[in-house]
């Protein structure tokens, strides 16, 4: 059975890192021959209506043909990305993904979006770890988000205005992942190093 796109939930990639620990931009890393930007993007076309790239840089990515949005509150990190993607959204739900997924599934995907939660933020866990850019994301907490980053921006108290604080102060269901049929190890390995790149690389059998 072939699933109808969601419509009622908008896909943001988030691409925005300065990537310091590989030295290049993650987003164009090749795996299999596709940059990861256009592996996601093809894994998330199939699920949503709507997919849009969050980064300050969006000349770098005309190449995708789709909509980029800046940060409208910069160098705050991730949490500026999903600040911009809840300020542009024409959605309550918005599904968040990290440029640097490459092996994320679409099980995975769909899980979370049908999971049934009155949460304001669902995100995944497994091992032990949250998945903070890998969730949903309502819209009606951009006034949190807004608030923090702002708080983030005072020099004193010093706040850090991370996801961590989000998801503290925002009602929030974490879902484990663990004993889900259609989970592996791999499944959130994110790339960071040429290590990780390399260790990709080798999973998918790319030589």
């Amino acid at each position: 059975m072939v699933r109808k796109k969601r419509s009622d939930i908008t896909a943001f990639i988030l691409s925005g890192g300065k990537s310091s620990r590989i030295g290049v931009n993650k987003a164009y890393l090749i795996v299999k021959g596709k940059p990861l930007i256009l592996r996601l993007i093809e894994l998330l076309d199939s699920i949503f209506s709507e997919v849009v790239i969050s980064s300050n840089q969006p000349e770098l990515y005309e190449f995708t043909k789709r909509k980029v949005i800046r940060d409208l509150i910069p160098d705050r990190g991730p949490l500026s990305g999903i600040h911009s993607a809840l300020q542009n959204s024409n959605t309550e739900k918005n599904f968040i993904l990290s440029c640097d997924m490459p092996l994320l599934s679409e099980e995975v995907v769909n899980y979370l979006c049908d999971f049934d939660s009155k949460k304001r933020i669902l995100l995944p866990r497994a091992e032990g770890r949250i998945q903070q850019l890998c969730g949903l994301y309502s819209k009606s907490i951009l006034q949190e988000v807004e608030n923090l980053l702002n708080e983030s921006s005072k020099p004193e108290p010093k706040v850090k205005g991370s996801i961590y604080e989000l998801i503290d102060s925002v009602d929030t269901e974490i879902v484990d992942l663990d004993s889900q049929l259609f989970y592996h190890p791999n499944l959130f390995f994110n790339v960071n190093t040429p290590e990780d790149y390399k260790h990709i690389k080798e999973i998918v059998g790319d030589k």
